[in-house]
């Protein structure tokens, strides 16, 4: 009876060991990438690139029926050798409450990235290409308390909010920044059952990179709306259309910037994308377009890119792809050149 007990105990023990077990993933992302004009200058070069390559452990403890311990940790890492081996990405702690929400607390993209996915974003994680390069709001934040809602409670329906603590720091007007949410990331989002993804995102006092002022980082107010559509249910297997438009302008309404004191500053930008995945095949087509207005002190200046991804698919968890797209600049933002070309060739592994 004593070895039977025995037997039950560690097997009990096994399994609540399984269930418990953490969840190792990652990706490495690799590509080479013959650059004209980089960083808008006259230099040529070829880099091998890491493209937020990354290692991650994740897992869910269940506490009782209705109630789970989450965390997550994530490093990126860097496949082709460069700079630091692992560089802090989303890393959190929370609780998750069956078909209500997940409350977290840690460092993660903010609500008004994350509204912007894949379906607007091809060229995501990619070194050269990144939205972070161009558009204001591509922040992953310190010292965050978060609730994101089940979308399942609400027919699709998901509200999302963030809370960041100064922790001491002052803001672009020297003021302190040491109470609850002194910053604050929000999206609402809908996914419906015949191919249409909404979200409408706001920050409000959140510090961003400016790409106009060289990625100056202000104390930013700023909007972003997404729209996806999956022409599934229509018949057109593969296609999907992606929407986004945003507004941006810093909390101060002067800002100086390189010793010029700036007035009315403000970002627009509007994003159009298209992927297929051709039926029957390997293949996946996926092309994008933003432009980005910037406008101080009665003058203004653009950025557009536009660009091409063709994936072929290995497996379902690799790929390889090639890359060409161009990014301009025109001449107020005071480059040696106007253009920046990129042309690579990549393979994506995940785990």
């Amino acid at each position: 009876m004593k070895k039977l007990l025995l037997a039950s105990a560690v097997a009990a023990l096994s399994l609540n060991t399984v269930q418990a077990a953490p969840t190792l993933y990652g990706k490495l992302n690799i590509s080479l990438d013959q650059v004209s004009n980089a960083d808008f200058t006259e230099d040529k070069v070829t880099e091998l690139n890491s493209n937020a390559s990354r290692l991650g452990v994740k897992g869910e403890e269940k506490i009782t029926d209705s109630l789970s311990a989450v965390y997550l940790a994530e490093w990126e890492v860097t496949g082709d050798g460069d700079d630091d081996t692992f560089k802090a990405r989303n890393r959190f702690a929370g609780l998750k409450f069956a078909n209500v929400g997940t409350l977290k607390a840690g460092r993660f993209d903010s609500y008004f990235k994350t509204a912007a996915g894949s379906d607007q974003d091809i060229f995501n994680d990619n070194e050269r290409l990144d939205f972070k390069d161009i558009l204001v709001g591509e922040d992953r934040l310190n010292n965050v308390v978060g609730f994101e809602s089940d979308p399942a409670m609400l027919a699709g329906l998901g509200f999302n909010i963030m809370f960041q603590q100064g922790e001491g720091s002052t803001d672009d007007a020297g003021e302190d920044r040491d109470g609850f949410g002194d910053s604050i990331s929000t999206s609402v989002t809908y996914e419906s059952d015949i191919g249409l993804a909404l979200a409408l995102a706001g920050n409000f006092d959140v510090q961003s990179k400016w790409a106009a002022l060289d990625g100056e980082k202000l104390y930013t107010d700023a909007i972003r709306l997404t729209a996806s559509y999956d022409f599934a249910n229509t018949g057109v297997d593969g296609l999907v259309i992606g929407g986004l438009f945003q507004q941006a302008e810093p909390s101060e309404d002067r800002i100086t910037f390189d010793e010029t004191v700036l007035e009315d500053l403000e970002e627009q930008a509007f994003g159009l994308t298209l992927a297929y995945a051709i039926p029957d095949t390997a293949l996946t087509v996926r092309g994008e377009y933003v432009t980005v207005e910037t406008s101080a002190n009665d003058e203004e200046g653009s950025m557009d890119r536009y660009g091409v991804v063709v994936d072929y698919k290995l497996n379902k968890q690799s790929k390889v792809y090639g890359v060409l797209a161009q990014t301009k600049a025109d001449e107020d933002f005071g480059f040696a050149e106007d253009k920046e070309t990129v042309v690579g060739l990549g393979m994506e592994v995940k785990f």
